[in-house]
This record gives structure tokens, sequence and C-alpha cells, in this order.
């Protein structure tokens, strides 16, 4: 998506000074080739340092055979400790056709782009893909069966998405009931009260990533499910089996990446040494990888005021940061939810240019309890798009 991103602001050069930009093109292929280089070479890296370690891999199909006994393909391991990482897989819905559509773990294997690409689902993944695609010069249509997309966006960071999404061309349609795809890849649906037909290429099924522990035979272990994911503890710990943890996906708590990335060393040191370290999603930033970019941390405006608590925002345009004008980045916008009382920062809400960056600002002001006057105070290099984080928090 960084190569997609880079090419659609490459053709917007022309106000920068940049000659020759509408003759830019994408060779697809070759984007798609680079993306298995990179897997390939990372893999590979991470194999390196686990033998360094000493660190032994066994390649195969595991499952529970006992508490601490796993069976990979015939071939017995026991352990005092087991810590399940297997991560998600994509879910495919049950109307008739769904065959005939692929996943995101399908769509990024594609050797051609394809030109008219309709997305079963508005939520992040399904967002993020059509998005990147639309930036690339396909045609997108986006259906969701909610009442609106990205359920979990903060509701003006959502209007200022569904605005950058008209100007991608993105067509949008909420309320929908997928009826089926046909053999062409036409999908079929009700849209109120209305039946449509959408042509396509490819249907990518963005429907949620179901937790991949099912084929483990977790009974064995007697290791409890809950939501299709181990059932855990503050510390990672199966609830049911003391001996065995999870992370990630597996542990169901947060689908996200970087949740995976966080909790492996918090299981892997509670396991070998006793449960000395507790998660905490206190304060959890995250990032949805639209084009451009939303990132966001603590509660929005909604969930603050669910929560009875007296929350004011303050809000601040890109087209205000002299970064963003300079570089002509100035879609979306900086949103801040604060507790009127306290000045506590609530939330911060980004949309905009390396907005997964900036929102770890605001996380790191929020994990170190400074109020949103101090951030608004502080010293920031300029003229940065972070900046706007610091803006942001001095208004009002």
């Amino acid at each position: 998506m960084s190569t997609i991103e880079l090419f659609w602001r490459a053709r917007k050069g022309a106000a920068l000074g940049l000659r020759g930009t509408d003759n830019l093109s994408l060779d697809w292929r070759a984007i798609i080739e680079r993306k298995d280089r990179i897997v390939e070479s990372w893999s590979k890296g991470k194999e390196e340092n686990l033998a360094k370690l000493g660190i032994a891999v066994l390649r195969g199909k595991g499952r529970f055979s006992g508490p601490n006994e796993i069976d990979i393909e015939g071939k017995k391991l026991t352990a005092r400790k087991v810590i399940i990482a297997t991560g998600s897989r994509p879910a495919r819905p049950s109307f008739p056709g769904a065959d005939h559509g692929i996943t995101s773990d399908d769509l990024i294997h594609l050797k051609e782009q394809p030109a008219r690409l309709v997305v079963v689902g508005g939520g992040f993944i399904g967002l993020e893909f059509g998005f990147a695609l639309a930036r690339a010069g396909s045609k997108v249509t986006i259906l969701q069966s909610g009442p609106q997309i990205g359920p979990a966006l903060d509701d003006e960071i959502r209007e200022a998405l569904l605005v950058t999404a008209k100007e991608a061309a993105i067509d949008i349609f909420t309320g929908v009931q997928v009826s089926r795809i046909a053999e062409n890849s036409t999908v079929e649906a009700r849209v109120g009260h209305k039946n449509m037909s959408f042509p396509a290429d490819e249907v990518l099924l963005a429907t949620g990533r179901p937790s991949n522990v099912d084929n483990l035979n977790l009974p064995k272990a007697s290791v409890d499910v809950e939501r299709s994911a181990v059932k855990v503890n503050e510390f990672l710990q199966s609830v049911s089996n003391e001996n065995v943890y999870a992370i990630g996906d597996a542990a169901g708590k947060h689908q996200h990446t970087p949740v995976a990335w966080y909790e492996g060393p918090i299981a892997a040191r509670n396991a070998l040494k006793g449960n000395e370290r507790k998660v905490d999603f206190s304060v959890f930033p995250s990032a949805i990888f639209t084009i451009p970019a939303i990132g966001q941390v603590g509660l929005t405006e909604r969930e603050a005021l669910q929560r009875g608590l007296k929350a004011k925002v303050t809000r601040l345009p890109f087209t205000s940061n002299p970064a963003a004008g300079v570089r002509d980045e100035t879609e979306g916008m900086v949103k801040v939810v604060y507790e009127e009382a306290t000045d506590k920062v609530l939330g911060v809400h980004v949309l905009g240019a390396h907005a997964e960056d900036m929102v770890q600002i605001a996380a790191v002001g929020m994990l170190g309890g400074l109020k949103r006057s101090q951030l608004g105070a502080a010293h920031y290099v300029f003229p940065t798009l972070g900046g706007a984080i610091f803006d942001a928090m001095a208004l009002g």
C-alpha cells in the first residue's frame, strides 16, 4: 500500500512543480513480486535469528494430544509450557456463490490488478484494500451490511473518511444484504428495498477473520474457548490450563497485528518466569491503512459520552498545518477528546498522511498521564505533521 500511496501522491505532483505526472503508471506484477521478496527476506531473517538463539523450528500441522503434548504429523513433543500463536484466517460467508469471491489472503497474490473490485464488508480490512485499489486506479464498490462503514471509528473521522472516499471515486452502500455472487463475479444484493447488481472482475470477501485455533484439538489439552479464541486471563494464560498461553488473534482480545507483537514477549516471559506482567490495553493505539491513513487511541467522543463523562473536543484540520500545506497533504484532521473537569486526554483520532505515526505521539502522552494543556504547551519541531497533535491539544 505504501507503493500505491506514493503513486497516488506523485500523480498529484503537478501542484508541486512536478512534470510528467499524468503519464505515471503502476506495474502491478512488479509490486506483488516486490512484496513477495520482502516477505521472504523477513521470514528468512527470523528463521536465522531463531537458529542463532538455538531455537528449533519444526514444520507441520500440530495438534494437542494431551495437556502438555503436541502431535506434529506423527511426531510427539512434550513441553512444560505452550504458547499458541496461530493467528487468524479469512471468513467466507455462507451465501450462494461465495466461492467465486476471493479473500484478503488471495488478493495480495493477484498478478493482475482488477479493473473493477467489489468489496463485501466495510470494516477495516475492506476499507484498507478498497482505498488501495481505488488509489491504484481500480473502480471500487464497498458493500456494508451494517448501517455504517468502520463501526469502531469516531463519527467525525468516519464522515471525513467518506469525503475522501468520494474523492477517490469509491461507491459505498450500507444496509446491504448480499444474495449471491454469480459465476461472472457479479454481486447480487438487496440494498434497502431495492434489488441491485454490482458487476466485478474480482469480489473481495472482507467479512472478518476468526481465530485459527479450531484444528488444534484444544479439548485434549483442557483449553477453554470463547468466541472462537482461547479464553485467557490478564497474563495471557489459559483460564483452564495453567501451562498454556495464547497471544494475538489466538487469544482474541484485539484483532490487530500489533497486538501479537506486544503480547508475544509478555506471554513468553510469563510462561518461563511465572506470571510477572499483565497486558495493559488502557492506552491502545491502532491504525487503519486507508489512503490517507487513520490513527486512533482511546475513546471516541460517542464512547466518552456513553460512559457519562463530561467530554469536550478540539479539532484541527490539516489545512491548518504548515507542513501539510508545504507537502500538499492537507486532507484530513486531528480530533482530541478530553474530560472538561480534569483536562485528561480521553482519545485522539487522526485522519491524514502518516496518521499511523502521528497518533503514537498522543499515545505516549496519554501513557505518561500528561494533560491536554501540558501537551498543548510543549515545544515541538516546526514545521512537522506531528505538530498538528500538539496544536490540536492547545485549542479550546
